[in-house]
């Protein structure tokens, strides 16, 4: 076939298996490539510094250095290396005659044979849907190019090991043999890989359903493209299933064009009506059944966290949810002044016992604790009673005094229209109290307040870096509780 495109990686294959057009846009149309954020740029450090790791893991190796595109050099010497007697040989390289290349984390010897182990490492905490396709990719790929494969094995951090002292890499990976199910699913290897090499060969960009697979397992890079011509508010944000099908056949995507007989669920119709009359929905008797919930003195808290992949303190384990930072507004009685206390740790050991003590402190032993997302502060309650279990009760108490300010929000007791089908904190507050808002803030999210704090603790931050970082980071979680607050005020307004 004149021009065809010999390989696909391991990353193009599974692109295309989520959405072909996915990958003849990143084939064809370079310029749509998003640029690498912050964020991003943080998963590629975590996934490099997990490598790094597993190779410690495997010790002695040899490394295949070329560059990423230097697939012919990499193929070669991963060839020598082989021939060189390596036991262990890092980002081995193959690439099958009908374009399935593959560069493995880590190639294992079986014994003194002519067999070997892939081992793929991920920086997840168990195996997903996708790994499987991946691996079994790369097993493809070097059973074609003449390897005699033995196990596809897929390596991941184990949510149960616990730091203690330096990283002990054989205790925080767990090895999981994904043969049998890599062997059930390589029949479809070549399908899949002739139908994706024929979609990138084409001229012309192919077209294709928008819809959840845009975001699944992955928000694709090209979802703005996509969905430039979708309103920013739609029907995908309120419908999905049969019925956002049923309105696909009827070509109809505004939620203005929502026919007035067409069936919703109350959550549906509330944020359908809602829209189209551009009008506030209230449930008087549920508003004050909530706000009589509530006992004073009230304590709005907010904390913000960090979930380091490979964990920073003794004690702690893979992604676990390390609050460094409350924000608590204080008030004692009803329409009473407000008191704000912060608490952010600052030093480069673990935060967690001087948080706690600060928590406990500051938080009584009445009245109510109010949160936005009461399941995420208990969490973090609970995990900090198991490490310091002097403190245990007393967080406990904390928790059975939560009261969960996005309930009202989130089963539509109070909508606007402008909430736009979300009951998140930043769609409700400029809702609903517009005066109030994160833009102009250095952080403005909770991603971003842990990432640049993560800065801090993980040395990459100048000292003047920090104190600007620190800075902000106040300004973000005071904003936070004194949304909750205004919140509140709104509640009371409303009946």
């Amino acid at each position: 076939m004149p021009g065809r495109i010999k390989r696909i990686s391991k990353s193009q294959y599974i692109k295309g298996l989520q959405c072909p057009k996915a990958l003849w846009l990143f084939w064809h149309r370079k310029d749509l490539r998003p640029e690498v954020d912050e964020r991003k740029q943080h998963v590629f450090d975590v996934g490099n510094e997990v490598g790094r790791l597993a190779t410690e893991f495997f010790d002695g190796g040899v490394e295949i250095t070329e560059a990423y595109n230097q697939i012919d050099k990499a193929i070669d010497s991963t060839q020598k290396a082989v021939k060189g007697g390596a036991k262990y040989i890092y980002e081995a390289t193959a690439c099958s005659d009908d374009g399935a290349y593959s560069r493995i984390d880590i190639f294992e010897k079986v014994h003194e044979s002519d067999v070997w182990n892939l081992i793929e490492v991920k920086s997840s905490t168990s195996v997903k849907d996708y790994h499987l396709d991946d691996i079994t990719l790369q097993r493809y790929a070097f059973i074609h190019a003449g390897y005699h494969i033995h196990k596809s094995i897929l390596m991941h951090l184990d949510r149960t090991y616990v730091r203690s002292g330096p990283i002990y890499v054989k205790a925080l990976f767990k090895l999981e043999d994904c043969t049998e199910i890599a062997e059930m699913k390589i029949g479809k290897v070549q399908a899949h890989l002739n139908q994706l090499i024929t979609t990138i060969n084409e001229s012309r960009e192919p077209s294709a359903e928008i819809g959840s697979r845009c975001k699944t397992p992955f928000e694709c890079d090209y979802i703005n493209y996509c969905w430039q011509n979708i309103p920013e508010y739609s029907v995908y944000n309120i419908f999905f299933g049969k019925k956002l099908n049923a309105l696909h056949e009827k070509n109809i995507i505004d939620v203005l064009d929502v026919p007035d007989t067409f069936e919703t669920t109350d959550r549906q119709f509330i944020e359908v009506d809602a829209y189209k009359n551009k009008k506030i929905y209230k449930d008087i008797k549920e508003i004050k059944s909530f706000l009589n919930t509530l006992i004073y003195p009230l304590y709005f808290l907010d904390y913000e966290t960090i979930s380091p992949a490979i964990p920073l303190f003794d004690n702690t384990s893979p992604y676990q949810t390390i609050p460094f930072q409350f924000s608590l507004h204080i008030q004692e009685k009803k329409g009473g002044e407000m008191k704000h206390v912060e608490f952010l740790h600052t030093g480069d050991d673990d935060p967690r016992s001087y948080l706690t003590k600060a928590l406990v402190e500051n938080c009584g032993t009445k009245g109510s604790v109010v949160v936005y997302n009461q399941p995420f502060e208990e969490e973090v309650n609970r995990g900090l009673g198991y490490a310091f279990p002097e403190y245990k009760k007393k967080l406990e108490s904390i928790n059975e005094r939560m009261v969960d300010l996005l309930i009202p929000f989130s089963k539509r007791y109070l909508y606007h229209p402008e909430m736009k089908g979300s009951a998140s904190l930043k769609n409700v507050l400029p809702a609903l109290v517009p005066d109030l808002a994160y833009d102009g803030l250095a952080i403005d999210d909770g991603m971003t307040a842990s990432l640049q704090y993560l800065k801090c603790m993980q040395g990459t931050a100048s000292n003047p870096e920090k104190e600007t970082i620190f800075k902000h980071l106040k300004e973000y979680c005071a904003l936070d509780t004194l949304a909750e607050v205004r919140l509140l005020e709104v509640l009371h307004k409303a009946i």
